[in-house]
């Protein structure tokens, strides 16, 4: 049996912050019901409040412990995780960190150099050129001066090849694993149990005809993710094609709808709000095409959802994404309205063998093969 301590700046329930959150807490479940023991390590931020969690005590959830403790300055700083970490990294087998600009990250890995411990640092998609040229020269300066010093001491994990690049990139003598992140694709399976109508007027409490064909992205409402693209693309397509976005508003959504006003397509694009993971399911699988055009995705949990529900998708070159063509399940596009008019009109036109495809696709990132995976990793590091 492995000891695996998890340090991660945020953790479930804290879904605020998106997919990595979901990834991170399927991948400790998902090692701890192979026999090892699994301890998080984390904070009760949750982006702009505080997770109503216990704090400085064990807790357990679904086959493994979590201590989460509270944050000094919300989403900045938790001293008390940082002067209580050292104990749980000298009783580890392996110290897996996760996130890279977030301050336990240089702390956990002067730490695990300190008791000699192997490590794997997970950066989960923040290493793109995009991310890193957001802002001032901050984070550049951060890899050089709290990142370098550590790097013979870490294993590098990759969700994708392009990733690996990434931090090659940066680091070019780093050891990198790829292990791409897990769909629970079991619960995503099933049929369309409303019609078009009803979903429609539930998510826009508008009434469309049955035929309306609707595309579905989600994501936080950030320049990140490109919704812009997809707002200009769908102003070319019929006007029977609807567009749902749905995600939390960070920021992005005044000059999105400002678009859709100037575009007039304010009759056919809507913004559905955050969806509860309750309902992620019927958000997506009642749609025609899941399209997200984002600037830079390490992995993209919710293309593997979607696949998972039999849709064709359409994902940026800037995602990891490209062997959906391959399996005839989908778009690979640059940034480019043209193209992307393409290919949503492509995968609309898809018939009901594209269900299948996806299906076909998306069964290697089931959680219990991601969960081999670490497994084997952490096995072969093990000092």
């Amino acid at each position: 049996m492995l000891r695996i301590v998890v340090i991660i700046p945020s953790f479930y329930p804290a879904v605020v912050y998106g997919g990595t959150i979901v990834s991170s807490y399927n991948t400790a479940k998902a090692i701890a019901a192979l026999g090892h023991e699994v301890s998080v390590l984390t904070t009760n931020t949750n982006m702009y409040s505080r997770l109503d969690v216990p704090c400085n005590q064990w807790q357990y959830m679904d086959g493994f412990r979590v201590k989460y403790y509270n944050e000094t300055v919300i989403d900045k700083l938790s001293l008390p995780l940082l002067f209580s970490m050292w104990r749980e990294i000298r009783k580890a087998d392996v110290v897996h960190i996760q996130a890279i600009f977030n301050t336990p990250t240089p702390v956990a890995l002067f730490y695990s150099w300190l008791f000699n411990k192997s490590v794997v640092l997970s950066p989960r998609g923040v290493m793109g050129e995009w991310i890193l040229n957001q802002g001032n020269k901050g984070k550049r300066l951060w890899l050089k001066w709290l990142i370098r010093p550590f790097v013979k001491n870490i294993t590098w994990h990759a969700t994708s090849g392009m990733e690996m690049q990434e931090i090659l990139q940066h680091f070019p003598q780093a050891k990198v694993k790829v292990i791409a992140n897990g769909v629970d694709v079991e619960h995503f399976l099933g049929n369309k149990w409303l019609s078009k109508k009803d979903y429609l007027f539930k998510y826009t409490h508008q009434d469309f005809p049955e035929k309306t064909k609707v595309i579905t992205s989600m994501g936080r409402i950030h320049a990140k993710k490109g919704f812009n693209y997809l707002i200009e693309a769908v102003t070319a397509l019929d006007e029977s094609i609807v567009l749902l976005i749905a995600g939390q508003d960070e920021g992005e959504q005044s000059v999105l709808e400002e678009m859709v006003s100037q575009k007039e397509v304010a009759h056919r694009v809507f913004f559905v709000g955050e969806i509860p993971s309750v309902l992620k399911k019927e958000f997506l699988i009642h749609s025609d095409v899941f399209a997200l055009t984002s600037h830079n995705e390490n992995f993209g949990n919710v293309y593997a959802e979607a696949l998972a529900c039999g849709l064709p998708i359409v994902a940026s070159q800037f995602t990891p994404w490209q062997e959906v063509e391959r399996y005839t399940c989908g778009k690979w596009v640059p940034l480019d309205i043209p193209v992307i008019i393409t290919a949503l009109t492509e995968c609309l036109q898809m018939d009901a063998r594209v269900s299948h495809q996806a299906r076909q696709f998306i069964n290697r990132y089931s959680w219990q093969t991601i969960g081999k995976s670490f497994v084997s990793l952490f096995e072969e590091l093990k000092k």
